[in-house]
């Protein structure tokens, strides 16, 4: 895709956020377990600091999906939380475009080192589309996640910058 996939995040998308965070399936497999408003989210990203939000848009400029980087800047590191949440558009490829410009931001804009993110068990589409962009599973952490029914593990990948930079440049030749 050769549009821009991805926009600031502002006010104008927090309901669609709210919807998806809200929903059964995106509790399933992005793991948020919490109460959500749209008033108390916009309160929530608002008061959110060193963290940089995006909104994924589709090629008409829907908007599809959220990115973020919750940056530790002592550490030169980001947290990354990334979700389509429109399901008529999942796997056609807008997550991956969303990935490879939220990369892009991360270590040539913000200059972080490195990057990493969780996956709940189970989201094979997700790990899959964090290894085809270089990301590396570092292992469990074992019942790291308290929900409803009690505990539950989630993994842990990280990329690092200069394994971003040799995979974006073997790609490019």
């Amino acid at each position: 895709m050769a549009e821009k996939t991805l926009i600031d995040y502002c006010a104008s998308h927090d309901a669609d956020t709210v919807r998806w965070l809200s929903s059964g399936e995106m509790r399933a497999t992005f793991g948020f377990n919490g109460t959500i408003s749209v008033e108390s989210h916009r309160r929530w990203v608002e008061t959110s600091c060193n963290t940089h939000i995006w909104a994924i848009v589709d090629r008409v400029g829907l908007h599809c999906g959220n990115t973020l980087i919750h940056v530790n800047t002592r550490h030169g590191s980001g947290y990354l939380q990334m979700y389509v949440g429109e399901p008529a558009v999942r796997g056609a490829g807008l997550g991956s475009d969303a990935l490879r410009e939220t990369l892009e931001k991360a270590f040539e804009t913000l200059d972080l080192h490195r990057i990493w993110l969780h996956t709940l068990p189970g989201n094979v589409a997700a790990e899959a589309l964090y290894r085809r962009h270089g990301f590396t599973s570092e292992g469990i952490e074992r019942e790291s996640i308290r929900g409803s029914t009690g505990f539950s593990s989630q993994n842990r990948w990280s990329i690092l910058a200069d394994e971003w930079h040799n995979l974006r440049q073997a790609r490019s030749r």
